[in-house]
């Protein structure tokens, strides 16, 4: 804290790690009373064209300082809202689903590969070209066929250890699933289907 302590008045701390919003809210409360910018930048590198976002979020005043700085450049910025912790929590969201869907594309092509039909693969991949991500109309119909997907993720990872593959994704998927057993071919909204998957963490919480 003595470094701190040495910065000159008017400076702003800015947040742009991809980190958990509760580590950035305890350091907006380290640094009082220099104010904080929580940020996320989501894209490439501003380079050949690209033109990553920085996502920012915090009070006002002070965000709006941060888009000045980036006027004129390859770096666009959008403001979330004056929530410490909101920039963080999308980063973190979308991580989540890119990262992991990288790892899971390599395991996938992994095992495919260990048994000679990767190129086959490949061709069922193409036909798609839509994330998933976008397909939110999509989590109640996951919900609803959670108890077949379940069992069948098992012996995907049965599958992977055979090929000496990490099997340890698809049994974390299979636990997923299990939460919306419950629900089996019942109905459901998205709001339901979300609900649901908060079900199990509740109760824990509650024990």
């Amino acid at each position: 804290m003595s470094e701190l302590g040495m910065v000159g008045a008017g400076t702003i701390y800015v947040e742009a790690n991809a980190v958990a919003p509760p580590r950035v809210q305890r350091i907006d409360d380290r640094v009082v009373p220099m104010p904080v910018v929580d940020a996320a930048v989501v894209g490439s590198p501003p380079a050949g064209g690209k033109t990553p976002t920085l996502y920012l979020s915090g009070p006002g005043k002070q965000s709006g300082q941060i888009i000045k700085l980036f006027a004129g450049t390859d770096v666009r910025t959008h403001v979330l809202g004056d929530s410490i912790g909101q920039a963080s929590a999308l980063k973190l969201a979308y991580s989540s689903y890119q990262k992991v869907s990288r790892v899971l594309a390599a395991v996938a092509y992994g095992a495919a590969e260990s048994y000679g039909v990767a190129d086959e693969l490949m061709v069922i991949a193409a036909k798609r070209t839509r994330s998933y991500l976008v397909e939110t109309d999509y989590i109640p119909k996951t919900a609803i066929r959670a108890w077949r997907w379940g069992p069948e993720l098992e012996d995907a990872a049965a599958l992977l250890a055979d090929a000496g593959l990490p099997d340890s994704l698809m049994h974390a998927a299979a636990a997923t699933l299990a939460r919306w057993d419950v629900k089996r071919d019942e109905p459901l909204d998205i709001a339901e289907a979300l609900e649901a998957l908060h079900g199990e963490r509740d109760l824990d919480d509650r024990s």
